[in-house]
């Protein structure tokens, strides 16, 4: 099997409709400041079940599965980016741009 795992600084592409390493690419919809302490963040939702395996070789630093069988139907994995993660910047203009639309 290849190793498609990326360092979270390597480059990274924030899409629309996707996330990908230019190996892998994860089907996603994005989130802002969804936490109830308030801390700014931009979390990523994979959208199908294969895509949040896929999304932790993509993101691998910040990904997040607290999930059991009985929510997998509805949340598949996530990945969850702060302000001191290097991709913060990148996933927060994203995630307003198509918030925007």
């Amino acid at each position: 099997m290849e190793n498609t795992s990326t360092p979270a600084t390597a480059t990274v592409k924030f899409n629309k409709f996707n996330v990908t390493n230019g190996i892998a690419k994860a089907r996603v919809h994005y989130s802002l400041d969804n936490r109830i302490d308030g801390q700014p963040c931009v979390t990523i939702y994979a959208k199908d079940y294969d895509a949040g395996d896929i999304l932790v070789r993509i993101i691998p630093t910040a990904y997040v599965n607290n999930t059991d069988s009985q929510q997998d139907y509805f949340e598949k994995g996530r990945v969850v980016l702060f302000q001191n993660h290097p991709l913060y910047t990148a996933a927060r203009a994203r995630a307003e741009a198509v918030r925007a639309n």
